[in-house]
């Protein structure tokens, strides 16, 4: 599974990643700001900020609650997530699909890509990378889709940022 999605206990604990702008030299894209961060949580949308947003997602728990926002309170396979629907308070295991709508048992989340910001779906997601249902590969953040950076161990090569799609309140 690789490393499981961090999930934000609250408003304190585990509420996001290092900004850019506490790291000793870093490299990042000019369109994140220093207080920006790269990687995404999950966790309830009562610990959400604007400066520390949860991943949001579209789920569907069970038949009762249809279609609905979500989000992930634990990580549970590569593709397998405990969800929490928004307004139904319904908790479910789902499975990742490429549909922004749906079947019961399964959910989607979506980010937008490089410059045009269209919203693509996301086939595995984990701290800091997704990749889409094309394999495309991305770094993930919260708060700019545009620009890339270099992976790591090669010359020059680049990933293309993503913007998950995000709650920062309630």
């Amino acid at each position: 599974m690789g490393r499981p999605l961090k999930i934000k206990e609250s408003t304190t604990v585990d509420i996001g990643f290092n900004n850019v702008g506490s790291l000793t030299n870093p490299v990042y894209p000019e369109t994140l700001t220093t207080s920006n961060y790269l990687g995404v949580v999950g966790g309830v949308r009562a610990t959400a900020t604007a400066g520390f947003p949860v991943v949001a997602c579209i789920v569907n728990v069970d038949a009762g609650t249809g279609v609905e926002d979500g989000v992930i309170l634990r990580q549970k396979g590569t593709t397998k997530y405990l969800v929490l629907g928004d307004s139904s308070g319904v908790t479910a295991v789902c499975n990742l699909v490429d549909d922004a709508t749906p079947a019961i048992g399964e959910m989607c989340i979506q980010m937008a890509t490089n410059s045009d910001s269209t919203l693509v779906n996301i086939r595995r997601l984990t701290n800091k990378f997704a990749v889409d249902y094309s394999n495309t590969r991305y770094v993930i953040n919260f708060f700019s889709d545009e620009g890339s950076m270099i992976k790591s161990g090669t010359n020059g090569e680049t990933n293309g940022l993503g913007q998950i799609e995000k709650f920062t309140s309630t």
